[in-house]
Protein backbone atom coordinates (compact mmCIF):
# COMPACT_ATOMS: atom_id res chain seq x y z
CA UNK A 1 0.00 0.00 0.00
CA UNK A 2 0.94 3.26 -0.60
CA UNK A 3 0.43 6.29 0.98
CA UNK A 4 1.36 9.69 -0.46
CA UNK A 5 0.16 13.18 0.92
CA UNK A 6 1.67 14.87 -1.54
CA UNK A 7 1.71 15.01 -5.40
CA UNK A 8 4.55 13.38 -7.51
CA UNK A 9 7.34 15.57 -8.87
CA UNK A 10 6.62 13.42 -12.54
CA UNK A 11 2.55 14.32 -12.19
CA UNK A 12 3.39 18.40 -11.58
CA UNK A 13 3.36 20.69 -14.03
CA UNK A 14 5.62 21.05 -16.57
CA UNK A 15 7.23 24.35 -15.48
CA UNK A 16 7.61 23.08 -12.27
CA UNK A 17 8.93 20.01 -12.66
CA UNK A 18 12.99 20.83 -12.30
CA UNK A 19 11.98 23.21 -9.86
CA UNK A 20 10.08 21.50 -8.24
CA UNK A 21 11.22 22.13 -3.61
CA UNK A 22 11.54 18.11 -3.24
CA UNK A 23 14.08 18.25 -5.99
CA UNK A 24 16.67 20.71 -5.18
CA UNK A 25 16.33 19.66 -1.53
CA UNK A 26 17.77 16.14 -2.51
CA UNK A 27 20.31 18.26 -4.37
CA UNK A 28 21.18 20.17 -0.78
CA UNK A 29 21.17 17.05 1.14
CA UNK A 30 23.60 15.36 -1.44
CA UNK A 31 26.02 17.93 -0.74
CA UNK A 32 26.44 16.75 2.64
CA UNK A 33 27.16 13.07 2.21
CA UNK A 34 30.83 12.91 1.13
CA UNK A 35 32.76 16.28 2.68
CA UNK A 36 33.12 14.22 6.00
CA UNK A 37 35.43 11.59 4.33
CA UNK A 38 36.71 14.05 1.68
CA UNK A 39 38.18 16.62 4.01
CA UNK A 40 40.68 13.99 6.18
CA UNK A 41 42.95 13.36 3.45
CA UNK A 42 44.17 17.18 2.18
CA UNK A 43 44.80 17.12 6.10
CA UNK A 44 46.00 14.10 6.48
CA UNK A 45 49.95 14.88 7.55
CA UNK A 46 48.63 17.51 9.74
CA UNK A 47 46.04 15.23 11.29
CA UNK A 48 48.29 12.23 12.21
CA UNK A 49 50.84 14.49 13.58
CA UNK A 50 48.54 15.88 15.67
CA UNK A 51 47.24 12.49 17.16
CA UNK A 52 50.19 10.01 16.26
CA UNK A 53 47.37 7.96 13.78
CA UNK A 54 48.93 5.40 12.11
CA UNK A 55 48.16 5.09 7.92
CA UNK A 56 46.00 2.01 9.13
CA UNK A 57 44.55 3.88 12.06
CA UNK A 58 43.75 7.49 9.89
CA UNK A 59 42.39 4.88 7.09
CA UNK A 60 39.67 4.56 9.69
CA UNK A 61 38.30 7.90 9.37
CA UNK A 62 36.90 6.97 5.93
CA UNK A 63 36.34 3.66 6.19
CA UNK A 64 33.90 3.68 9.31
CA UNK A 65 31.56 6.07 7.67
CA UNK A 66 31.43 3.81 4.54
CA UNK A 67 30.88 0.66 7.24
CA UNK A 68 28.51 2.75 9.00
CA UNK A 69 26.87 3.58 5.37
CA UNK A 70 26.74 -0.58 4.97
CA UNK A 71 24.90 -1.26 8.56
CA UNK A 72 22.50 1.36 8.23
CA UNK A 73 21.54 0.17 4.55
CA UNK A 74 21.02 -3.12 6.14
CA UNK A 75 19.07 -1.52 8.96
CA UNK A 76 16.86 0.75 6.92
CA UNK A 77 14.03 -1.86 6.93
CA UNK A 78 13.87 -1.80 10.79
CA UNK A 79 14.67 2.07 11.13
CA UNK A 80 11.59 2.97 8.69
CA UNK A 81 9.54 0.86 10.50
CA UNK A 82 9.93 3.48 13.47
CA UNK A 83 10.25 6.46 11.34
CA UNK A 84 8.99 8.00 8.07
CA UNK A 85 11.39 8.72 5.50
CA UNK A 86 11.06 12.63 6.50
CA UNK A 87 11.67 11.83 9.68
CA UNK A 88 14.45 9.84 9.02
CA UNK A 89 16.77 12.37 7.20
CA UNK A 90 15.95 15.04 9.51
CA UNK A 91 17.38 13.13 12.22
CA UNK A 92 20.50 11.99 10.17
CA UNK A 93 21.25 15.54 9.20
CA UNK A 94 21.45 16.49 13.15
CA UNK A 95 23.48 13.12 13.54
CA UNK A 96 26.10 14.42 10.24
CA UNK A 97 26.22 18.37 11.76
CA UNK A 98 26.58 17.33 15.31
CA UNK A 99 29.58 14.40 13.92
CA UNK A 100 31.28 17.48 12.21
CA UNK A 101 30.91 19.46 15.29
CA UNK A 102 32.56 16.67 17.25
CA UNK A 103 35.49 17.14 15.51
CA UNK A 104 35.82 20.93 17.04
CA UNK A 105 35.10 19.88 20.97
CA UNK A 106 37.30 16.46 21.15
CA UNK A 107 40.45 16.92 18.58
CA UNK A 108 41.86 13.75 19.43
CA UNK A 109 42.13 10.22 18.00
CA UNK A 110 39.35 8.48 19.46
CA UNK A 111 36.91 11.41 19.35
CA UNK A 112 37.95 11.79 15.72
CA UNK A 113 36.78 8.33 14.91
CA UNK A 114 33.65 8.67 17.28
CA UNK A 115 32.36 11.41 15.22
CA UNK A 116 33.00 9.24 12.16
CA UNK A 117 30.71 6.87 13.23
CA UNK A 118 28.38 9.00 13.98
CA UNK A 119 28.13 11.09 11.06
CA UNK A 120 28.64 7.93 8.69
CA UNK A 121 25.32 6.35 10.64
CA UNK A 122 23.51 9.62 9.23
CA UNK A 123 25.08 9.10 5.90
CA UNK A 124 23.74 5.58 6.01
CA UNK A 125 20.16 6.21 6.57
CA UNK A 126 19.64 8.98 4.27
CA UNK A 127 21.51 6.66 1.50
CA UNK A 128 18.73 3.92 2.28
CA UNK A 129 15.80 5.39 2.07
CA UNK A 130 16.55 7.99 -0.93
CA UNK A 131 16.20 5.82 -3.77
CA UNK A 132 12.66 4.64 -2.93
CA UNK A 133 12.03 8.68 -2.79
CA UNK A 134 13.50 8.93 -5.84
CA UNK A 135 11.70 6.07 -7.51
CA UNK A 136 8.21 7.24 -6.21
CA UNK A 137 8.92 10.87 -6.90
CA UNK A 138 10.27 11.05 -9.76
CA UNK A 139 9.86 7.71 -11.65
CA UNK A 140 9.61 8.87 -15.38
CA UNK A 141 12.95 10.61 -14.73
CA UNK A 142 14.38 8.02 -12.61
CA UNK A 143 18.12 7.77 -14.31
CA UNK A 144 18.39 11.71 -14.55
CA UNK A 145 17.65 12.53 -11.25
CA UNK A 146 18.97 9.92 -9.80
CA UNK A 147 22.57 10.88 -11.31
CA UNK A 148 21.68 14.28 -10.42
CA UNK A 149 21.86 12.74 -6.72
CA UNK A 150 24.51 11.42 -7.34
CA UNK A 151 26.85 14.26 -8.99
CA UNK A 152 25.67 16.36 -5.55
CA UNK A 153 27.50 13.19 -3.54
CA UNK A 154 30.57 13.92 -5.82
CA UNK A 155 30.08 17.48 -5.64
CA UNK A 156 29.94 17.86 -1.87
CA UNK A 157 33.12 15.12 -1.72
CA UNK A 158 34.81 17.68 -4.02
CA UNK A 159 33.95 20.76 -1.97
CA UNK A 160 35.31 18.73 0.88
CA UNK A 161 38.84 18.14 -0.76
CA UNK A 162 39.16 21.55 -2.01
CA UNK A 163 37.66 23.91 0.79
CA UNK A 164 39.18 22.56 3.82
CA UNK A 165 42.99 22.96 2.93
CA UNK A 166 41.53 26.70 2.28
CA UNK A 167 39.79 26.44 5.94
CA UNK A 168 42.67 25.22 7.39
CA UNK A 169 44.80 28.74 6.57
CA UNK A 170 42.91 30.82 8.86
CA UNK A 171 41.65 27.85 11.46
CA UNK A 172 43.27 25.29 13.63
CA UNK A 173 42.88 21.65 11.67
CA UNK A 174 40.04 20.43 13.59
CA UNK A 175 38.09 23.71 13.39
CA UNK A 176 38.56 23.51 9.62
CA UNK A 177 36.81 19.66 9.57
CA UNK A 178 33.83 20.84 11.87
CA UNK A 179 33.02 24.06 9.79
CA UNK A 180 31.09 21.37 7.48
CA UNK A 181 28.28 21.25 10.33
CA UNK A 182 26.96 24.57 8.73
CA UNK A 183 26.05 23.34 4.94
CA UNK A 184 24.21 20.11 6.78
CA UNK A 185 22.23 22.69 9.13
CA UNK A 186 21.52 24.45 6.33
CA UNK A 187 20.21 20.89 4.44
CA UNK A 188 18.38 20.51 7.44
CA UNK A 189 16.23 23.74 7.88
CA UNK A 190 14.99 23.29 3.60
CA UNK A 191 14.06 19.86 4.28
CA UNK A 192 12.24 20.41 7.15
CA UNK A 193 10.27 23.17 4.11
CA UNK A 194 10.36 21.22 1.44
CA UNK A 195 8.98 17.45 2.86
CA UNK A 196 6.20 19.20 4.28
CA UNK A 197 2.99 16.64 3.70
CA UNK A 198 6.05 14.03 2.31
CA UNK A 199 4.02 10.70 3.35
CA UNK A 200 5.25 7.11 3.62
CA UNK A 201 6.12 4.96 1.24
CA UNK A 202 4.63 2.35 2.26
CA UNK A 203 2.71 1.69 5.64
CA UNK A 204 4.91 0.48 8.40
CA UNK A 205 3.50 -3.01 8.54
CA UNK A 206 4.58 -3.42 4.20
CA UNK A 207 8.19 -2.95 5.60
CA UNK A 208 9.29 -6.71 6.07
CA UNK A 209 12.80 -7.69 5.42
CA UNK A 210 11.83 -9.89 2.90
CA UNK A 211 14.01 -12.81 1.85
CA UNK A 212 16.61 -10.49 0.36
CA UNK A 213 19.37 -12.06 1.88
CA UNK A 214 18.82 -15.53 -0.04
CA UNK A 215 18.46 -13.95 -2.88
CA UNK A 216 21.84 -14.70 -5.04
CA UNK A 217 21.01 -11.74 -7.05
CA UNK A 218 20.89 -9.25 -4.06
CA UNK A 219 24.19 -10.52 -3.12
CA UNK A 220 25.86 -10.23 -6.74
CA UNK A 221 24.75 -6.14 -6.94
CA UNK A 222 25.97 -5.65 -3.39
CA UNK A 223 29.29 -7.18 -4.05
CA UNK A 224 29.21 -5.49 -7.49
CA UNK A 225 28.17 -2.00 -5.64
CA UNK A 226 30.87 -2.92 -2.99
CA UNK A 227 34.14 -3.63 -5.23
CA UNK A 228 33.06 -0.24 -7.50
CA UNK A 229 32.87 1.80 -4.45
CA UNK A 230 36.18 0.30 -3.27
CA UNK A 231 37.82 2.31 -5.50
CA UNK A 232 36.26 5.51 -4.87
CA UNK A 233 36.60 5.43 -1.14
CA UNK A 234 40.31 4.29 -1.43
CA UNK A 235 40.73 7.15 -3.83
CA UNK A 236 39.05 9.68 -1.61
CA UNK A 237 41.52 8.42 1.36
CA UNK A 238 44.76 8.23 -0.45
CA UNK A 239 45.47 10.44 -3.65
CA UNK A 240 46.06 13.52 -2.01
CA UNK A 241 48.72 11.25 0.28
CA UNK A 242 50.13 9.51 -3.04
CA UNK A 243 50.71 13.33 -4.38
CA UNK A 244 52.37 14.15 -1.38
CA UNK A 245 54.79 11.39 -0.87
CA UNK A 246 55.34 12.32 -4.52
CA UNK A 247 56.59 15.98 -3.25
CA UNK A 248 53.10 18.18 -3.60
CA UNK A 249 51.88 20.65 -1.61
CA UNK A 250 48.74 19.67 0.16
CA UNK A 251 46.61 22.20 -1.25
CA UNK A 252 47.59 21.13 -4.83
CA UNK A 253 46.62 17.67 -3.84
CA UNK A 254 43.78 18.83 -2.25
CA UNK A 255 42.98 20.30 -5.63
CA UNK A 256 43.71 16.98 -7.58
CA UNK A 257 41.09 15.42 -5.83
CA UNK A 258 38.53 18.27 -6.23
CA UNK A 259 39.43 17.05 -9.99
CA UNK A 260 38.75 13.97 -9.78
CA UNK A 261 35.22 14.49 -8.11
CA UNK A 262 34.84 17.36 -11.04
CA UNK A 263 35.01 14.17 -13.29
CA UNK A 264 32.74 12.43 -10.95
CA UNK A 265 29.90 14.87 -10.82
CA UNK A 266 30.15 15.28 -14.85
CA UNK A 267 29.99 11.13 -14.95
CA UNK A 268 26.94 11.20 -12.95
CA UNK A 269 25.34 13.67 -15.11
CA UNK A 270 26.48 12.37 -18.15
CA UNK A 271 26.19 8.77 -18.27
CA UNK A 272 22.59 8.26 -16.83
CA UNK A 273 21.52 10.91 -19.19
CA UNK A 274 22.94 8.79 -21.81
CA UNK A 275 20.49 5.65 -21.30
CA UNK A 276 18.11 4.15 -23.68
CA UNK A 277 16.20 1.58 -23.37
CA UNK A 278 16.78 -1.21 -19.51
CA UNK A 279 20.23 -2.20 -20.97
CA UNK A 280 22.70 -0.85 -18.65
CA UNK A 281 25.56 -2.71 -19.15
CA UNK A 282 26.94 -0.98 -22.24
CA UNK A 283 27.23 2.28 -19.96
CA UNK A 284 28.71 0.07 -17.09
CA UNK A 285 31.38 -0.65 -19.14
CA UNK A 286 32.31 2.39 -20.39
CA UNK A 287 32.62 3.39 -17.12
CA UNK A 288 34.58 0.83 -16.03
CA UNK A 289 37.49 1.33 -19.30
CA UNK A 290 37.57 4.94 -17.64
CA UNK A 291 38.58 3.62 -14.69
CA UNK A 292 40.90 1.28 -15.84
CA UNK A 293 42.42 3.84 -17.94
CA UNK A 294 42.67 5.99 -14.87
CA UNK A 295 44.40 3.20 -12.65
CA UNK A 296 47.00 2.56 -15.02
CA UNK A 297 48.05 5.77 -15.32
CA UNK A 298 48.13 6.30 -11.45
CA UNK A 299 50.55 3.19 -11.60
CA UNK A 300 52.40 4.01 -14.60
CA UNK A 301 52.64 7.75 -15.39
CA UNK A 302 51.32 9.63 -11.84
CA UNK A 303 53.18 12.79 -12.34
CA UNK A 304 52.36 12.98 -16.53
CA UNK A 305 49.12 14.39 -16.55
CA UNK A 306 47.83 13.93 -13.62
CA UNK A 307 44.86 15.70 -14.17
CA UNK A 308 44.17 13.25 -17.05
CA UNK A 309 44.15 10.03 -14.62
CA UNK A 310 42.04 11.54 -12.33
CA UNK A 311 39.40 12.65 -14.53
CA UNK A 312 39.35 9.34 -16.24
CA UNK A 313 38.72 7.75 -12.92
CA UNK A 314 36.23 10.31 -11.25
CA UNK A 315 33.96 9.89 -14.57
CA UNK A 316 34.26 6.39 -14.61
CA UNK A 317 33.53 6.34 -10.58
CA UNK A 318 30.76 8.76 -11.18
CA UNK A 319 29.17 7.21 -13.56
CA UNK A 320 29.06 3.56 -12.55
CA UNK A 321 27.46 5.12 -8.67
CA UNK A 322 24.12 6.14 -10.49
CA UNK A 323 23.69 3.94 -12.97
CA UNK A 324 24.31 0.97 -10.03
CA UNK A 325 21.70 2.16 -8.15
CA UNK A 326 19.30 2.42 -11.35
CA UNK A 327 20.34 -1.02 -12.54
CA UNK A 328 18.52 -1.96 -8.49
CA UNK A 329 15.56 -0.07 -9.23
CA UNK A 330 14.91 -1.75 -12.85
CA UNK A 331 14.75 -5.11 -11.13
CA UNK A 332 11.38 -4.55 -8.99
CA UNK A 333 8.34 -2.36 -10.23
CA UNK A 334 7.20 -1.06 -6.55
CA UNK A 335 9.21 1.72 -5.20
CA UNK A 336 8.89 0.73 -1.75
CA UNK A 337 10.65 -3.29 -2.71
CA UNK A 338 12.57 -1.36 -5.26
CA UNK A 339 13.75 1.08 -2.63
CA UNK A 340 14.70 -2.34 -0.02
CA UNK A 341 16.83 -3.40 -3.05
CA UNK A 342 19.07 -0.75 -3.44
CA UNK A 343 19.29 -0.75 0.13
CA UNK A 344 20.55 -3.80 0.51
CA UNK A 345 22.82 -3.35 -2.04
CA UNK A 346 24.50 -0.38 -0.47
CA UNK A 347 24.27 -2.28 2.51
CA UNK A 348 26.66 -5.02 1.54
CA UNK A 349 27.91 -2.79 -0.74
CA UNK A 350 29.34 -0.30 1.55
CA UNK A 351 30.40 -3.12 4.18
CA UNK A 352 32.63 -4.00 1.55
CA UNK A 353 33.86 -1.24 -0.01
CA UNK A 354 34.82 0.30 3.75
CA UNK A 355 37.18 -2.42 4.10
CA UNK A 356 38.60 -0.93 1.14
CA UNK A 357 40.92 2.16 2.58
CA UNK A 358 41.60 0.41 5.72
CA UNK A 359 43.55 -2.52 3.35
CA UNK A 360 44.77 0.32 1.71
CA UNK A 361 46.26 1.75 4.66
CA UNK A 362 47.76 -1.61 5.75
CA UNK A 363 49.22 -2.16 2.08
CA UNK A 364 51.02 1.32 2.51
CA UNK A 365 52.53 0.98 5.95
CA UNK A 366 53.99 -2.39 4.75
CA UNK A 367 55.21 -1.38 1.03
CA UNK A 368 55.91 2.58 1.35
CA UNK A 369 53.69 3.84 -1.17
CA UNK A 370 50.25 3.21 -2.73
CA UNK A 371 50.96 0.99 -5.78
CA UNK A 372 50.66 -2.30 -4.50
CA UNK A 373 46.45 -0.60 -3.83
CA UNK A 374 46.28 0.64 -7.43
CA UNK A 375 47.40 -3.00 -9.16
CA UNK A 376 44.67 -4.56 -6.64
CA UNK A 377 41.77 -1.54 -7.66
CA UNK A 378 43.04 -2.63 -11.37
CA UNK A 379 42.62 -5.73 -11.23
CA UNK A 380 38.98 -5.74 -9.43
CA UNK A 381 37.78 -3.02 -12.31
CA UNK A 382 38.76 -6.25 -14.54
CA UNK A 383 36.76 -8.44 -12.62
CA UNK A 384 33.71 -5.80 -12.13
CA UNK A 385 33.97 -5.93 -16.37
CA UNK A 386 33.26 -9.96 -16.26
CA UNK A 387 30.40 -9.47 -13.74
CA UNK A 388 28.66 -6.89 -15.65
CA UNK A 389 27.36 -9.13 -18.35
CA UNK A 390 25.16 -10.97 -15.65
CA UNK A 391 22.64 -8.19 -15.86
CA UNK A 392 21.13 -8.82 -18.97
CA UNK A 393 17.36 -7.38 -18.56
CA UNK A 394 16.29 -10.59 -19.28
CA UNK A 395 18.01 -11.96 -15.76
CA UNK A 396 15.99 -9.16 -14.10
CA UNK A 397 12.42 -11.31 -14.03
CA UNK A 398 14.54 -14.86 -13.95
CA UNK A 399 16.42 -13.40 -10.69
CA UNK A 400 12.70 -12.47 -9.02
CA UNK A 401 13.74 -8.87 -8.74
CA UNK A 402 16.71 -10.16 -6.56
Amino acid sequence: MVENHSQPADQAPVARRWFHPLLWALVLIGLNMRPLLTSVGPLLPTLRQATGLSFGGAALLTALPVLMMGLMALAGGWVNRLLSERASVLLSLLAIALGALWRELAPDSVQLLLSAVLGGLGIGVIQAVMPGIIKHHFLKRMALVAGLWSAALMGGGGLGAAVTPWLNRGHDWHSALAWWALPALAALVVWLWASRGLGRLTSPAGRQAGSLFRSPRAWLLGIYFGLINGGYASLIAWLPPYYMQLGWQPQASGVLLALMTLGQVAGALALPALARGHDRRPLLWAALIMQLVGFIGLIGWPLQTPWLWALLAGVGLGGAFPLCLVLALDHLPQPAAAGRLVAFMQGIGFLLAGVAPYISGLLRDYSGGFLLDWQLHTLLVLLLMALTARFHPRSYRQSGGG
